[in-house]
C-alpha cells in the first residue's frame, strides 16, 4: 500500500524533471518587435470568408516607441507595404511607424547616368556642337605667272677682226626659212660684197629680238676618207660669218656655230660649200 502512494510521486517527479529544460529554453526567446512588423507588411493575413461579427469594433493596438532610424542608406530599397483588405484586423497602426520610419531610406540619390529614359526618344544634345563654316577674310592671293626668261648677259669678249672682202670672190645669196644661204668657192671662205651685206641685214634683224639666237650650219666639200680638211674650211667659213655679227652688234652668247662638214646630201643647185644661217625661233 506504501508503495502504491510512492509511485506516483516518483512519476511526477520525473515528468517534472524532463520538463525543466523545455521551459529553461522557452524563457530565454526574445521577441523583435520591429521585425514581426515588417513581417506582417510583407504577407499580410489573409481575408475572411465569413463575415467578422466585431469588425467595426476593433480594440486599437497599444502603441510602440519606434527605434531610432538608422542613417546609413540601405543596400536595397524596402518593399513598400500593401494595404489590408477591409474586414480584417491587420494590425494597421503597427505598420504605420514602419513605414515611417523607412520614409528617410527611401530617398534615392541624384542620378549620374546621361541616358536618356525610355520614352523620351529626342536624341540627346552633343557636348561638342558642330563648328560652323568660316568664310575666308580676303579672297585667295592671284596666281603668279611664270615670268619670260631674261635677255642674255653680256659679257666682254674680244671683238673679233672684221672678215676681208673680196670682190672677186665667188658666192651667192638664197633665202632659207628664218634667214639666208651664203655660198663659198671650194676650199675658200672669202666674202664678197653681196655675200657681205647680207649678213649684215641678218643682224640687223636680230637686233630687234633679243631672246632670239642666231643659229650657223657651216658645210664644206672634201674626200670622203678625209673628213678633217672640210670640217676645217667649214669652221673657218662659220667664223667668218660670226665676225660680221659680232662686229653689226650681236653679242657672243647670242651666236651658235656648228661645224659640220660634208653635208650628207648636196644642196638644192648641186654645190657643198655654203653655211646656213638663220634665227632660233624658226625652228620647228
Amino acid at each position: 500500500m506504501h508503495n502504491s502512494h510512492l509511485r506516483p510521486r516518483r512519476l511526477t517527479g520525473l515528468c517534472a524533471l524532463l520538463l525543466l529544460p523545455t521551459s529553461l529554453a522557452h524563457a530565454q526567446v526574445v521577441t523583435n518587435t520591429q521585425a514581426l512588423d515588417e513581417l506582417a507588411s510583407k504577407h499580410p493575413a489573409p481575408a475572411h470568408t465569413a463575415p467578422h461579427p466585431a469588425a467595426h469594433k476593433t480594440a486599437p493596438a497599444p502603441k510602440r516607441v519606434a527605434p531610432k532610424p538608422v542613417t546609413q542608406p540601405p543596400l536595397t530599397h524596402p518593399a513598400t507595404p500593401a494595404p489590408a483588405a477591409s474586414g480584417t484586423s491587420a494590425p494597421a497602426p503597427q505598420s504605420a511607424p514602419a513605414a515611417a520610419t523607412a520614409a528617410p531610406q527611401t530617398t534615392p540619390a541624384p542620378a549620374t547616368s546621361t541616358t536618356p529614359p525610355a520614352g523620351n526618344t529626342k536624341p540627346a544634345a552633343s557636348a561638342h556642337p558642330p563648328v560652323p563654316a568660316t568664310i575666308p577674310l580676303a579672297p585667295p592671293p592671284v596666281p603668279q605667272l611664270t615670268p619670260a626668261p631674261p635677255d642674255v648677259e653680256l659679257h666682254p669678249f674680244p671683238m673679233p677682226a672684221q672678215p676681208a672682202i673680196d670682190e672677186k670672190a665667188t658666192g651667192t645669196v638664197s633665202t632659207i626659212p628664218g634667214g639666208v644661204r651664203v655660198t663659198f668657192a671650194a676650199g675658200a671662205a672669202t666674202l664678197n660684197p653681196e655675200t657681205h651685206q647680207a649678213l649684215l641685214a641678218f643682224a640687223q634683224s636680230l637686233a630687234d629680238k633679243p631672246h632670239v639666237r642666231a643659229l650657223i650650219d657651216a658645210y664644206s666639200s672634201g674626200a670622203v676618207d678625209d673628213p678633217s680638211m672640210p670640217r676645217r674650211i667649214s669652221l673657218s667659213r662659220g667664223l667668218a660669218a660670226r665676225s660680221v655679227l659680232m662686229n653689226s652688234g650681236i653679242p657672243s652668247t647670242r651666236i651658235y656655230l656648228r661645224v659640220i662638214g660634208l653635208p650628207k646630201a648636196p644642196a638644192a643647185n648641186g654645190g657643198q660649200d655654203y653655211i646656213d644661217i638663220y634665227q632660233s625661233d624658226s625652228v620647228p
